[in-house]
């Protein structure tokens, strides 16, 4: 900055760019002890010549991050209406809230390093993984020879052995799939892959970043289902969007067995036959009647693994090799913690959720009437409504 004027009664500073407007003009009030300074100027600064001006725009970075070491620390972890409300009682400065996403860029580029040279890192965090989780993956792919160009990050992907472990010997036959995108200066998708443990609470099985889903390839014999949450929401954006639309639709998808579904079909197709139509052309399951029951999961939605993205969400824009850690951390600590709880489990004892499931259920059905036919068979009756109980197999004919 240039101080264009200086003396007992006036003070005026401009910016050392020649085309930037910004000016800060003062002058002594009749008092000869206040001094009144032109807000206006100040504001005009902020709210519309500083994205123009690289020279203005990094000195308020410098007054933001030069305050202390814990404030600066912590600007990545902030959000932007925080900063803004700090910088106002801290430096008197009324500052837009876009300024602070570069405020925040560059305290974590100070802080934890660039972007390329977060990934240039990675190579070597995939050898510590699987230097100090045995069994564990960790891969990284790029894209270029070494000989004629340098190499570029294409994917990665890393599943810690306990994980895979706790999945194959704990958890329902079932993964879940979803992505995030990613808001650092590279962007790109974070895929995770998630199961279900007995205690109904997600299981972390593997996380990835730039990988494409490659389902129909590896998996051609499982089955696939589809969350009910989007299928509903591609409905509406397909015109259908009224309140007997949103009742059909989650009576027929959560019909757990064939009478059910055909009522709320036949009301669909009164309702509009396209609809009937657009449903029945849904090549993935999204059906709770055609759900198989050795695979024990009711799910239709993907709740249950957009929990791992409401965690991952604060991180995303922080360094690729930050979010991995940070992720990897909390997986480990996750695990760690139900390890502890369930070794003093006895095996004989039912799970939490499935003890208030029991509670639950029994509670509800406690007016059912039961006829024993033998054979472990039995017929319950609800009113006028029967269904058949087999304990052979396991099975109900409501379905569920």
């Amino acid at each position: 900055m240039i101080v264009d004027r200086a003396d007992n009664c006036r003070y005026r500073i401009s910016c050392v760019v020649e085309a930037c407007n910004w000016r800060i003009h003062d002058a002594v009030l009749s008092d000869n002890v206040s001094w009144a300074i032109n807000i206006q100027l100040m504001e005009a600064m902020y709210g519309k010549v500083y994205p123009e001006c690289e020279a203005c725009n990094w000195r308020i970075h410098d007054a933001v991050l030069s305050d202390n070491v814990s404030w600066a620390t912590s600007i990545p972890l902030m959000e932007v209406e925080s900063l803004q409300k700090l910088c106002m009682e801290r430096f008197r400065l009324n500052v837009k809230q876009r300024l602070f996403y570069k405020v925040k860029v560059v305290a974590r580029e100070r802080i934890h390093g660039g972007f390329a040279e977060s990934y240039a890192l990675l190579p070597r965090f995939a050898e510590m993984i699987k230097s100090t989780n045995p069994r564990s993956y960790a891969l990284i792919t790029c894209s270029g020879d070494s000989g004629t160009q340098e190499h570029q990050f294409k994917a990665c992907l890393f599943s810690l052995d306990a994980t895979m472990k706790g999945f194959l010997g704990g958890c329902r036959p079932i993964i879940g799939i979803d992505g995030a995108h990613l808001s650092g200066y590279y962007k790109g998708i974070m895929l995770n892959d998630v199961g279900f443990d007995g205690n109904n609470k997600f299981f972390v099985i593997a996380y990835a970043i730039g990988v494409k889903s490659a389902l129909y390839e590896v998996f051609l014999e499982a089955t696939r289902r589809v969350c009910c949450q989007h299928l509903y929401s591609n409905c509406k954006n397909a015109r259908w969007s009224n309140a007997m639309f949103h009742n059909l639709f989650w009576i027929a998808a959560n019909a757990y067995n064939e009478y059910v579904f055909k009522k709320a079909m036949s009301k669909i197709k009164e309702y509009d036959v396209a609809f009937k139509q657009y449903l029945r052309n849904v090549e993935e399951q999204w059906l709770r009647k055609g759900f198989d029951s050795n695979v024990c999961c009711d799910h239709n939605t993907t709740n249950l693994v957009d929990s791992f993205n409401s965690y991952t969400k604060p991180h995303r824009d922080m360094l690729v090799l930050a979010l991995l850690i940070a992720v990897k951390n909390w997986i480990m600590k996750r695990v760690g913690a139900r390890f502890d709880k369930a070794i003093d489990m006895d095996p004989n004892i039912l799970t939490e959720h499935a003890q208030q499931i029991l509670q639950t259920r029994s509670s509800d059905y406690r007016f059912f009437h039961v006829t024993s036919y033998g054979g472990g068979e039995f017929e319950v009756r609800d009113g006028h409504v029967k269904f058949p109980i087999r304990l052979t197999t396991m099975t109900c004919g409501c379905g569920k």
